[in-house]
């Protein structure tokens, strides 16, 4: 949010309680949109290059152990390769938090309109009229005031409930992870991968790999409050890492031990007067889909630009308001996608006669009064049973009697039902805005038969816009490059250049609505060559039509053709999508 805000010009200060950047993997997916995103500030190429072959590893493993029996193997990538490429200039990969957040501190630390605080707590906030005031508590106590405030400061977010805002939603799971690392390369160099699920009687769960062939994470469930984080000793894990990996680990090291309660929660809104949620602080996704930190990346991408129009004073009251109208519909298109993903693993787990309806029967036991009222030692010893009886029944799919291959072959038949679980392109690059800072057009959105899994470029209005390469003095760029951070861009093509371009210019003469024409084509009259004519297929209007481009490349109007007065026009859509009357209005 910083780095965005201070792309387009607008001064920050950055509150952060960590004195140093994440020492966890943690989240590690990072979508293709969110790439374009880091790419604007100017840390995808860093990733890039510092990142592992994600085509390489790009798989999904179910064993019974690491080097035990293998289960079955997807790839989590698409098999057109090539036609996923020339979606943008960039694409998804792993990169985990404890590598990326140094790029973006250092990013930070570099950028002089960022006052960057680590190590600091905002304690206290409040807000008038005017501004909005926090006490910070750091080496020293100080107030600082701004313009607005956005609270990124996660699920537990404390500035939600300052702003009385309401967190809904549901528990998934508890689980224990158990970072740790060790040299698994005899283990998975034939089979590198970004998740093992692990299915054993006596480790359950999931084993991430975040930097193959040493860095891991194993997530496995528990159950709260007869079972604490603190009964996962570190022998205990070193246990649980054993029986997941299937064999002792000499150069075994534990690095970190921490609960986290997998749930599926959205704030009642995402703003307070001037005060605004984005991230896990308006939204927690369960993992099962890579999706928590890249929604939380878009909610940024969104918001910076409109919090950059109304500090300079270039919009109304209503582009704000249209932060929560577009993205907390995305939020809970993909936390639906999520939780919908956490439940479907059951039917893997059907084949050796375990469900995740017996984790929630189980859940309902201890939530019950006959259940309480026994002693806690009792109650701890039911539970510890119970939990064992029901992964004894995975035991099935190692087996080697006739009941053991039958049940591994119907594994294996389910395991493409998993795919939406991997494949999601369609939630990463297709969402589209239907209400807010957009003009919408009539008629159906236009969306691909499964819009989880397929993109489908399009300039309708509230949708990305679609990725191609343009050039100029012989270097070659994506159209995304040429698009304003500050303003609005108008996308024209040759034949309409002077009629767009006066349009343009009796905007300007009218007051503080700012626009940039670029005219996209060939020929003399092109700003930039189109050498693949990618605009024709692309822009969805006639020679003599026009796409408006928003500062976070999303497409805020089209005209499909030139209309009767092209100026009056763009006016009239300008104003709307930026909540600005003419004055006496």
């Amino acid at each position: 949010m910083a780095l965005l805000l201070a792309r387009a010009g607008i001064s920050s200060t950055l509150v952060e309680k960590n004195a140093r950047p994440q020492a966890h993997p943690a989240a590690c997916i990072l979508n293709t949109r969110t790439m374009e995103v880091f790419r604007e500030i100017g840390v995808a190429d860093l990733i890039m290059r510092q990142g592992q072959n994600v085509f390489e590893r790009a798989y999904i493993s179910w064993v019974t152990s690491l080097a035990g029996r293998e289960l079955g193997r997807c790839s989590a990538m698409p098999e057109d390769l090539p036609s996923l490429l020339a979606l943008s200039p960039v694409h998804a990969m792993q990169f985990p938090q404890n590598r990326l957040e140094p790029l973006l501190w250092q990013k930070v630390r570099e950028h002089e309109l960022i006052r960057f605080l680590p190590g600091c707590e905002c304690v206290s906030v409040e807000q008038d009229g005017e501004a909005v005031h926090a006490l910070l508590k750091g080496p020293e106590a100080e107030r600082v005031s701004g313009d607005y405030l956005v609270a990124c400061d996660g699920a537990s977010s404390p500035l939600r409930r300052a702003m009385d805002v309401k967190w809904e939603g549901r528990l998934l799971q508890d689980m224990i992870g158990v970072y740790f690392t060790a040299d698994l390369t005899d283990l998975v160099a034939h089979r590198k991968g970004i998740l093992y699920w692990i299915i054993n009687p006596a480790a359950f769960g999931v084993l991430i790999a975040h930097w193959i062939p040493h860095e891991w994470v194993l997530f496995t469930p528990y159950f709260p409050p007869q079972q604490a984080p603190e009964d996962f000793t570190e022998k205990r894990c070193q246990a649980l890492v054993a029986a997941a990996v299937g064999r002792q680990l000499a150069d075994l090291r534990i690095k970190l031990i921490r609960p986290w309660a997998v749930s599926a929660k959205l704030a009642s809104a995402y703003r307070r007067e001037r005060m605004f949620l984005a991230g896990d602080a308006a939204h927690s996704l369960p993992p099962t889909g890579g999706l928590g930190l890249n929604t939380g990346v878009q909610d940024a991408h969104n918001l910076a630009w409109k919090l950059s129009h109304a500090i300079r004073g270039l919009s109304g009251p209503k582009l704000l308001d249209s932060y929560e109208r577009e993205r907390r519909p995305v939020a809970q298109t993909n936390i639906r996608h999520s939780a919908q993903n956490f439940d479907e693993m059951s039917d893997l787990l059907e084949v050796c006669g375990l469900h995740l309806n017996d984790l929630r029967r189980l859940q309902a036991l201890q939530r019950s009064i006959t259940f309480r009222v026994l002693p806690f030692a009792w109650q701890t010893s039911l539970i510890d049973r119970l939990v064992s009886k029901a992964l004894k029944k995975t035991a099935l799919l190692d087996a080697d009697d006739k009941r053991g291959k039958q049940a591994r072959s119907e594994f294996i038949r389910r395991i493409p039902g998993q795919t939406r679980h991997y494949h999601f392109l369609g939630l990463d690059l297709g969402f589209i805005y239907q209400g807010g800072a957009v003009i919408a057009e009539a008629g159906r959105v236009p969306q691909p038969i499964d819009p989880i899994i397929d993109y489908q470029p399009t300039t309708w209005p509230g949708a990305r816009l679609p990725h191609f390469w343009i050039r100029r003095d012989g270097v070659m760029l994506s159209i995304h490059d040429v698009i304003a951070d500050d303003s609005m861009t108008l996308l024209v093509k040759p034949e309409a250049r002077r009629a767009w371009l006066d349009a343009v210019q009796s905007v300007d003469s009218h007051g503080p609505l700012a626009v940039r024409c670029l005219v996209i084509g060939s020929g003399p009259d092109a700003d930039y060559e189109d050498p693949q004519r990618a605009w024709t297929n692309f822009s969805g209007t006639d020679d003599s039509g026009a796409v408006l481009v928003r500062p976070d490349r999303h497409v805020a109007w089209r005209s499909r053709t030139l209309p009767r007065n092209p100026g009056e026009e763009l006016d009239v859509a300008l104003r709307q999508i930026l909540d600005m009357h003419p004055l006496g209005v």
